[in-house]
């Protein structure tokens, strides 16, 4: 039976859709965006993280790692993902959880059944499913099934996508879908592919396409500083976003939730030295395509 690869459910979310909503997460993402706030999302496998203020070093972890994958030089844990053969005997004899395994498989029925968990919640509230990731539209078929089982059971349904797929599978999971959320990271391709290892030439036909069917859509752009966070970006997107069709569009000012979860990865956070932005940092930005004649919302 086919299984997806989900690192977060996530209950009543109030900002993924109308509604009271569950969050489902599923790893893996073409992109490579240097903010993310979900890094253990970027790649398709189980990853381990580790999270240095639960540590009590006592070695355990090591001692069950049959590759020699964690070590403690100068008393430091020290983690080689090459080495690594995702046993993760580590984790699950590690006393105080410092180390967790990102990834657990489910079938859609297993999927369903904790779902259907929150049903009431749905019912009271207009609310519903939104499958987020990563990205969710790279596990294809799995998606499709588990879309396609939701509608049946009468769930409202969502997805927050980079829109990076083939225009062939979104008109298959689109009669399954109440809403979508679509990113839109940059208006220039040059600067899209340099922060997120992707051009945006796909992401914007899709866009443009979907903007032409009957399911709603909400176009959502992470504001980054140095990134897209200026006046003149917000001038290029008002102008692309008005011509293509796009009516809503949510302004999402940077945010530091997942410099916790690059140290756990043991990866380098661009962004680490950034301030926060907040709603007065991005108005400007939100005038300016309001003036394009855009329905803009700051934080979505």
């Amino acid at each position: 039976m086919r299984k997806g690869l989900i690192f977060n459910i996530q209950r009543f979310s109030v900002h993924d859709g109308p509604g009271i909503r569950t969050t489902v997460f599923l790893k893996g993402c073409p992109l490579s965006c240097r903010w993310c706030a979900n890094p253990e999302s970027n790649r398709s496998g189980a990853e381990l993280l580790h999270t240095p203020a639960s540590c009590i070093g006592c070695r355990s972890c090591a001692a069950a790692c049959p590759q020699g994958a964690i070590a403690f030089p100068k008393g430091v844990f020290h983690y080689d993902a090459f080495l690594c053969n995702g046993c993760f005997a580590c984790a699950s004899l590690c006393p105080t959880h410092a180390l967790t395994v990102e990834g657990s498989w489910y079938t859609v029925p297993e999927l369903l059944t904790e779902l259907r968990k929150d049903s009431a919640f749905y019912e009271k509230s207009g609310g519903g499913i939104t499958l987020s990731g990563g990205e969710p539209l790279l596990q294809k078929e799995f998606v499709r099934e588990l879309l396609k089982a939701l509608k049946a059971e009468g769930y409202h349904t969502n997805i927050e996508t980079t829109g990076y797929t083939e225009k062939e599978y979104l008109e298959s999971i689109l009669p399954y879908l109440d809403l979508i959320y679509m990113d839109f990271k940059h208006p220039d391709s040059e600067i899209h592919k340099k922060k997120t290892g992707v051009p945006n030439e796909r992401i914007l036909e899709n866009l443009t396409w979907l903007l032409k069917q009957k399911v709603p859509l909400a176009v959502r752009i992470p504001v980054i500083p140095h990134f897209n966070h200026s006046a003149d970006t917000a001038k290029q997107y008002g102008r692309i976003l008005s011509e293509i069709g796009a009516g809503e569009v949510h302004l999402l000012p940077f945010h530091q939730f997942g410099l916790g979860k690059w140290r756990a990865l043991g990866r380098t956070y661009d962004y680490e030295e950034e301030k926060t932005l907040h709603e007065e940092d991005v108005e400007e930005m939100a005038a300016i395509m309001r003036s394009f004649g855009l329905q803009v919302q700051i934080n979505g």
